[in-house]
């Protein structure tokens, strides 16, 4: 894709974003809650977050205006998603199971109940255990719900299969991509440095050093098209941004979080979604 395309694109979908949210102002944070563009990839064509939003013929958030996008959220929300969560997957939540299947991630908890355990302790207090009858899908029968339960990864048999030998570890793959020498889409964080390996230069970065400590990579990345600015970023791998927060990593030791699967919504490092981005660059 040429690059006169990949700004069509880009201000496409600033407007489409800034007509979703309507009237909420057009912050780079909403655009970020809800677009899967990076926002380096705007700053990259467009200099700065402004000058796109003017660029879409729109105009930009006036100063001083809260940028963050997101609506104080009551402790009634916050404990309804708990047990709407606890039902559906009809076990306790963890922070984990918050974070990738929740309708939050547990950062809001933290900030108001000081942890995930604790905000998950109030609901009981408040509400109790739910029951079995309460899970979503207690009245389906199988004979009703057999699509339902054939995907579901609590009703799989937990015995390998007859073909897999006993102690052997069997072989994941990810979705087919062929994309280029990746036959599958990465299943781990070490498919995600391979596929970023592949790209970074066309997604604008300059890779300096690799290594196993926080963070795990520092390059550069382009400011600009002409490639006459560049910017230090220090870069953490994970498979999906909520990782970073499992890893206990500290966010200010980080500039960028590329992952291929961006499911950390609260997150407060910038983050860069491969599975989004390969359909962007053009397969030489």
């Amino acid at each position: 894709m040429q690059d006169e395309e990949k700004k069509v694109q880009i201000l496409h979908e600033i407007k489409r974003v800034a007509h979703a949210i309507e009237p909420e102002p057009l912050t780079l944070q909403a655009f970020k809650r809800l677009s899967k563009i990076p926002k380096q990839r705007v700053r990259y064509y467009f200099g700065t977050w402004n000058q796109a939003v003017a660029a879409a013929g729109l105009s930009p958030t006036p100063p001083g205006h809260r940028a963050s996008g997101y609506t104080t959220l009551s402790k009634d929300e916050l404990l309804k998603a708990i047990g709407d969560l606890w039902k559906k997957a009809r076990r306790r939540p963890t922070e984990a199971l918050m974070n990738s299947e929740g309708a939050f991630t547990v950062r809001p908890y933290r900030v108001r109940w000081g942890s995930f355990r604790n905000a998950v302790d109030e609901y009981i207090r408040q509400y109790g255990e739910p029951s079995a009858s309460q899970a979503d899908d207690s009245t389906e029968t199988p004979a009703t719900n057999t699509a339902v339960t054939a995907i579901r990864p609590a009703r799989l048999p937990v015995t390998l299969k007859p073909s897999v030998s006993a102690g052997k570890k069997p072989i994941i793959y990810g979705e087919p991509l062929d994309f280029r020498g990746l036959r599958y889409a990465p299943v781990n964080e070490q498919g995600v440095v391979y596929l970023f390996g592949m790209i970074s230069r066309e997604l604008g970065f300059l890779i300096e050093s690799i290594r196993t400590d926080f963070p795990d990579c520092e390059g550069k990345r382009a400011l600009d098209t002409a490639g006459t600015k560049w910017q230090h970023v220090r870069i953490e791998f994970e498979y999906r941004s909520c990782n970073f927060l499992e890893h206990g990593h500290d966010p200010d030791g980080c500039d960028l979080i590329v992952c291929w699967i961006h499911d950390w919504l609260e997150c407060p490092v910038e983050v860069l979604e491969l599975k989004s981005n390969v359909c962007l660059v053009s397969n030489k």
